[in-house]
């Protein structure tokens, strides 16, 4: 069993949350949301603007100021802005989710005092980035590792198979991002960048550090991937438009075909779909086969959907399981190994 605790209850947070309330082997033991008030979180868990996969009123219960019971599960509540020592492990706490944004980095990971961190952002130091379906078969029970950001969990992928496959010449992308937590409704006098003006109605372009935490997870494409971004006004889905040059030509129908096949990605043949269409979708790498294209001499266009939410958590998920299957092997070998010694 996972014994889970998750910092922050942003919407990533509350989409991990609701995520893996459905998983029979993870234990949500705590979360921590500083000054929270209990009713506020019960409503924000049963209501939601975006997605309706949501918690059912019947399946919480408040059991008093600092514990609620969802669907069965006992999950305590804390109050720290700062990480107290032993808030985690006095509460069962092995693995842990920050989505806060705040601790990327090890020294500020090690605050927590947990077993296995996992930062739900790029981290800012050598922290290892590792990305399901990408390079997450190199985790060998690193403590303090990151998930790395939701568009590198859907350019990577689609990146990898292509390399894999065909060799990638060069790539470089634009993300159609939705707006985010971290801009403003209104201008306001103080601003720090574009992305501070009104996400109402602007259209800002911005940075993306997309293509270094890629190159991270898939080494090979150093000096070969490029990226920017837009912000557009829309509270959910984000697009990647991919340009890719390819050493292996081929036909993009049978590039599409191959595609098909690949279990790690879906391709979408409704060509009448628009972004609101993949809001709760759990794949981060859904190719849109209508808005592709072949623009010859080994050069393609890609379009890729992604619920930089949604997705994003289900990406975080997996990773977090496939970390626990690595880590109770390894784990089992130590012991194994003490016990050995102990008999001597």
């Amino acid at each position: 069993m996972i014994e889970l605790g998750i910092n922050g209850l942003g919407r990533i947070g509350k989409s991990l949350l609701i995520q893996c309330l459905k998983e029979k082997n993870i234990k949500i033991n705590a979360i921590n949301y500083p000054n929270y008030n209990i009713d506020n979180i019960v409503s924000y868990l049963t209501h939601d603007s975006i997605h309706k996969d949501v918690i059912k009123k019947e399946d919480i219960q408040v059991l008093d100021k600092s514990n609620i019971m969802i669907e069965n599960q006992v999950i305590k509540l804390l109050d720290n802005r700062e990480p107290q020592n032993n808030m985690w492990f006095d509460n069962n706490v092995n693995y842990l989710f920050d989505t806060t944004g705040v601790f990327l980095d090890k020294k500020g990971a090690e605050k927590h005092n947990v077993n296995y961190f996992i930062m739900c952002a790029p981290s800012k130091d050598d922290t290892k980035q590792f990305l399901y379906n990408g390079n997450h078969n190199d985790y060998n029970s690193e403590k303090i590792v990151s998930n790395s950001s939701c568009t590198t969990n859907s350019l990577v992928p689609l990146l990898k198979i292509l390399n894999d496959k065909y060799e990638v010449n060069s790539a470089n992308f634009l993300t159609v991002h939705a707006a985010t937590a971290s801009q403003r409704p209104i201008d306001g006098v103080h601003l720090k960048s574009r992305i501070h003006r009104s996400v109402f109605n602007n259209i800002i372009p911005h940075t993306t550090g997309a293509s270094k935490s890629a190159i991270k997870i898939l080494p090979s494409l150093e000096g070969k991937l490029h990226g920017s971004s837009v912000r557009i006004p829309t509270t959910n889905v984000s697009m990647v438009d991919l340009n890719v040059s390819l050493k292996k030509t081929e036909c993009l129908d049978n590039i599409l075909d191959y595609l098909k096949k690949r279990p790690e990605l879906e391709i979408n043949t409704d060509r009448h779909l628009v972004s609101s269409d993949f809001m709760t979708t759990t794949n981060p790498t859904i190719v849109d086969s209508h808005a592709c294209m072949d623009m010859s001499n080994g050069e393609y266009k890609f379009t890729i959907w992604y619920d930089n939410e949604w997705s994003y958590s289900a990406q975080a998920i997996k990773l977090l399981k496939h970390m626990y299957n690595v880590n109770k092997y390894n784990d089992g070998l130590l012991d194994y190994d003490q016990i050995f010694k102990n008999r001597l």
